[in-house]
């Protein structure tokens, strides 16, 4: 089981999604790190989950009508400040590996023409996304680069709805969705059908760090990588 920190590891006197928040995930021995990209106003793609700045810094104004240079000015709660890509894949250094979850279709043009620079990145960088269209682009694109598609719940396979055809018509490496929609069950379906398991708790919470543990999903974004390095390796030592 790989393990990545949920936006870094942030706490309360750092922010999510920043650099030191990212540097605090290294030096607890993550395999690698989780994050969010948005588009800034002048076509940047840059590190914020949410859509606007309310939740991290108290400020209604979104992403996208900012420039980046703006973006890094404004203070989150939490010591840190939203970072560009670049700043970010400068920051973290082989071996580690970079989860881009791509919040906005319109920012994949912009991570594709990066990656395609650098072979090294690309063989270190993991793109998740909600947005099938931009899995889509990924597939077409830079086909090498691994691709999870990601669902808030669980679908069931045989409804008529489902989307799973649509899913697998991606090709993509793994399937991510928050570690409670997950089961022994759903797990083994996945891994049955050749995909990763990729799972992520909403909050910290050391019951949903336990559950992916037990669960052995194969890539466990965590905000207690401490926890879950701990549990992963007693478990590993029990099968021995």
């Amino acid at each position: 089981m790989l393990i990545f920190g949920h936006r870094g590891l942030p706490n309360r006197r750092v922010a999510e999604n920043t650099l030191i928040s990212f540097v605090q995930a290294m030096q607890a021995g993550v395999d690698g790190i989780e994050c969010d990209v948005r588009l800034s106003r002048d076509g940047l793609p840059v590190v914020l989950h949410d859509e606007n700045l309310a939740r991290v810094a108290g400020d209604a104004r979104r992403c996208k009508n900012l420039t980046a240079k703006e973006l890094s000015k404004i203070e989150l709660r939490g010591a840190g400040s939203i970072p560009e890509l670049n700043d970010l894949t400068t920051a973290i250094p082989q071996p580690y590996l970079i989860n881009l979850e791509i919040k906005d279709p319109e920012a994949a043009s912009c991570i594709i023409a990066k990656l395609k620079t650098s072979s090294g990145l690309r063989a270190r960088t993991l793109v998740s996304s909600f947005h099938f269209s931009i899995l889509h682009d990924f597939q077409r694109e830079l086909p090498e680069i691994k691709r999870i598609a990601l669902m808030h719940i669980w679908t069931v396979p045989g409804r008529k709805q489902a989307v799973w055809p649509h899913i697998f018509k991606l090709e993509p490496w793994g399937f991510g969705t928050r570690v409670s929609s997950l089961n022994p069950a759903r797990v083994r379906w996945l891994h049955a059908r050749g995909l990763k398991v990729v799972t992520y708790e909403d909050r910290p919470s050391s019951l949903a760090t336990r559950r992916m543990v037990k669960l052995g999903v194969d890539i466990a974004i965590t905000f207690k990588p401490d926890l879950c390095r701990q549990l992963w390796n007693k478990k590993i030592q029990n099968f021995d």
